[in-house]
């Protein structure tokens, strides 16, 4: 079981795998429990000395193509991240203090390599997590999944849903362990959201992650999938499913901007649990299969070279800077909002400029 705690201008981060915990403590407590200070960190007020979470891409294959993916179209050519470059990163990311790591792609199940450096990861003393479609969670399979902290099965369309349900249940068998599922707000699945919710607990899942549907520039031509004109409408939807459900529901970084303009959620119990707008490029960095890094898995332009990557580049480095530093609005800084939105989704509104 991994347990980890980390410096930070605040005070400390604990982290605990089992029961999966991440906490927040102030000077005098990271100092009595002692959490000593790394000396080549940076601890600067209102950012991470270095990434909490890395999102690590490490195929480009895929088993569904599904229609409107943000990532990977059939015209792209299949690649996988060589695998001792990825231990190198690994390597990069456990001498930065990182705390887990979310394999995806892709569909990260089709890397030949995806059980070894999951296992490598967790040697290095790094939660390995992963997000897949579940077409190839098999019995056998599953059993080697056990490596893993946390597996979310994604659910991007109609047709996913029985999948998932079907493999959750397969995968709880053999690992013990029940599944999260991603839940991608669409105007396919979002008919369907009463059924999922009713059957999700029954079929081994122990909480739901909303997302967003966003566009980048695999999916711009895509017009009509999202659902941003009726957000309220969904938010509304899911409040009224979590009052008959037990199931932990958790919303994606980029739906933060319209729960803060929809005030369906009161700002005091959003910070209570710990939601948070955008923090690419602050608590977490995204990874491709080349092994370059960017602020966020959906961003579309990489930075540098992840296996390079430290405490200098991550603090001051002028493309993290201004991507942090990024507000949507010139009202945001009034708003009581602002600090958990965090000034929005940029992908919504800076890539669309480039």
């Amino acid at each position: 079981m991994i347990i980890k705690t980390r410096r930070e201008k605040f005070g400390g981060v604990v982290y605990f795998e089992k029961p999966g915990f991440v906490g927040y403590v102030n000077n005098k407590m990271a100092d009595a429990i002692g959490i000593k200070k790394n000396e080549n960190a940076h601890y600067v007020d209102g950012i991470m000395s270095s990434p909490l979470d890395a999102h690590f891409a490490v195929t480009t294959r895929c088993n569904m193509y599904c229609k409107g993916c943000y990532n990977t179209v059939k015209s792209d050519c299949n690649a996988d991240i060589d695998l001792n470059k990825a231990k190198r990163i690994i390597d990069n990311l456990a001498r930065l203090s990182v705390l887990s790591v979310s394999f995806g792609g892709g569909e990260p199940t089709l890397y030949p390599h995806i059980i070894e450096l999951a296992k490598y990861t967790r040697s290095k003393n790094i939660l390995p997590n992963m997000t897949t479609n579940g077409l190839t969670m098999t019995e056998d399979f599953a059993k080697q999944c056990r490596v893993f902290g946390n597996v979310h099965f994604s659910v991007h369309k109609p047709a996913d849903v029985e999948i998932a349900f079907k493999v959750a249940k397969i995968y709880k068998k053999y690992t013990g362990k029940r599944a999260g599922l991603n839940l991608l707000i669409t105007t396919e699945t979002y008919p369907l959201f009463d059924e999922i919710v009713k059957r999700a607990g029954k079929s081994g899942f122990n909480k739901i992650l909303f997302l967003r549907y966003k566009k980048t520039s695999k999916n711009a031509a895509i017009d009509d999938l999202d659902m941003d004109d009726k957000m309220p409408e969904v938010f509304e939807k899911i409040k009224e499913l979590s009052k008959k459900s037990r199931l932990m529901f958790l919303f994606d970084c980029s739906s933060m901007q319209e729960l803060a303009h929809s005030r369906l959620i009161s700002e005091k119990l959003l910070k209570k649990v710990d939601a948070n707008g955008c923090m690419g490029g602050n608590m977490y960095i995204a990874i491709d299969v080349n092994g370059n890094y960017k602020p966020c898995s959906f961003w579309g332009e990489t930075i540098a070279d992840a296996e390079y990557l430290d405490f200098d580049n991550w603090m001051n480095n002028e493309k993290l800077i201004a991507f942090r530093n990024f507000r949507s609005s010139k009202h945001c800084n009034n708003c009581e909002y602002t600090e958990i939105c965090n000034g929005g989704c940029r992908l919504n509104y800076l890539s669309c400029k480039k």
